[in-house]
């Protein structure tokens, strides 16, 4: 048990150290893994080494993210509801730790030529194993701390080492593509590996270092809602509102560049066998950037440091359409410009989540529904990250662009776009969200809430 004391006491006696924090943080590399081989990799290796359109690729990419959405919703509430002898989100976790290596091995080492039904039930097997421990994970999180500014600084070191743990992977995968000349399939091989490892090991790590917090015995029916109840109240809330908003920009837009990367640093600038180098530039910036930004928005407030980042991906993304086929230089440093606010939506944004838990739950009912809010912000993050590259893989089709085949300039210019546009758009609609008056919010009973303390508790409360 690390370092000797629960969960629980944890929660009211100061801040988790570095250590405590890292080893909980372990299941964020697992996470990582998942999203980047998913997002980034996993759409040309279908298309050119399993050999499926496309089309049909964006669409088995958003489907499964529906469905994934559906169980995040389904597993938050029985998370918070459903008590075992070995805690309420250990057996979840272990469920999951057990699908993810199957649906992994079954996808990311399909031969070409495999069966519709083979990729999509892998895929199945793979997210809903993830999400039976993501969304555990995630609302045992949102437990660690009572205190806002932890909140902030716990969320930030679930990014930083996910960041760090990416980097190592891109480290990697970079130095199979260049020194060992590892084609699209040897790389989705080697990511099917990692995750299936990853799993087992991360989650037990959690579990063996870790108990998780004290409740009563028993709790009124009334700190026990329904399912359709409970989303009901969460999403009456205005300031769970605006921050599922964020989260469905922020993850369409993201999705969208990681799915038309690969095809953007290839076929399009001609940087073939170095897309994985390309893609540690970010998290390298973010390395460094998360923990700056949240000290400042400790300082300034997390809606103008949110601000600050939407507005900087608004005004950096279009400079891709300009950069020279061919010119390694100026694409790294457009990379590093566009890195210097990575990370600090998904960290501030998950704090939010956790002040709207704790604020507009009962003394015991806050800490038990925290799975369901941080399942339903992962649904919308999931359902932006399916339509994301959906549309992303969409235009790329539409532009006649075909796997294999040289790029015309039409089809150079729909890729550039598809990267770009999609955080322009969802920039700039995150500016004017966060430029709306304050509006009070409401606890799920629709009893007002007090103003809060001294550190802002949600969107609204700037």
């Amino acid at each position: 048990m690390y370092p000797g004391i629960s969960s629980r006491a944890r929660r009211t006696s100061g801040s988790l150290g570095f250590a405590g924090l890292a080893v909980f943080s372990l299941p964020v590399l697992l996470f990582q893994a998942v999203e980047l081989a998913w997002r980034a990799y996993l759409p040309a290796f279908l298309a050119q080494s399993v050999g499926l359109t496309l089309a049909l690729v964006g669409s088995l990419m958003l489907g499964v993210r529906v469905l994934d959405a559906v169980a995040d919703v389904v597993l938050g509430w029985a998370s918070d509801n459903m008590r075992t002898r070995f805690g309420r989100r250990a057996p979840w976790m272990l469920a999951g730790a057990v699908l993810v290596p199957i649906g992994a091995l079954l996808l990311f080492l399909a031969p070409p030529g495999a069966g519709i039904l083979r990729v999509v039930g892998a895929s199945l097997l793979l997210h809903m194993g993830y999400s039976l421990i993501v969304t555990p994970h995630g609302g045992w999180g949102l437990e660690l701390s009572d205190d806002e500014r932890e909140r902030t600084r716990i969320m930030g070191a679930k990014v930083w080492f996910g960041v760090f743990g990416s980097i190592g992977m891109l480290a990697m995968i970079g130095l199979l593509e260049r020194r060992f000349g590892f084609d699209i399939s040897a790389l989705a091989t080697t990511f099917g590996w990692i995750i299936a490892v990853f799993a087992p090991i991360t989650v037990l790590a959690v579990l063996l270092s870790f108990r998780e917090p004290t409740l009563p015995a028993r709790l009124p029916r009334s700190a026990r809602p329904a399912l359709a109840i409970l989303i009901a109240a969460m999403v009456r809330d205005p300031a769970m509102r605006k921050i599922l908003a964020l989260y469905l920009l922020c993850g369409m837009a993201d999705a969208s560049t990681a799915s038309t990367f690969l095809f953007l640093a290839e076929p399009v600038l001609g940087v073939k066998g170095q897309g994985a180098t390309f893609m540690l530039i970010q998290p390298v910036m973010a390395l460094f950037a998360v923990p700056l930004w949240a000290a400042v928005a400790d300082r300034v407030g997390r809606k103008r440091v949110l601000a600050i980042g939407f507005g900087w991906q608004a005004l950096t993304m279009p400079i891709v359409l300009w950069v020279p086929n061919g010119n390694a230089a100026l694409f790294g440093l457009f990379l590093m410009l566009r890195g210097l606010t990575c990370g600090i939506d998904y960290m501030l944004l998950r704090a939010m989540v956790a002040d709207v838990a704790e604020r507009n739950g009962s003394e015991n009912g806050a800490a038990r529904m925290s799975a369901s809010y941080y399942a339903l912000s992962s649904v919308t993050l999931k359902l932006a990250m399916g339509l994301g590259p959906g549309l992303g893989l969409w235009l790329i089709g539409a532009s006649g662009f075909q796997a294999g085949a040289p790029s015309t300039s039409a089809a150079g210019l729909a890729i550039r776009l598809a990267y770009a546009m999609p955080s322009v758009v969802a920039g700039l609609a995150g500016l004017a969200l966060l430029k709306e008056r304050r509006i009070r919010a409401s606890v799920a009973t629709g009893v007002e809430i007090p103003r809060p303390r001294k550190a802002e508790t949600s969107l609204s409360a700037q």
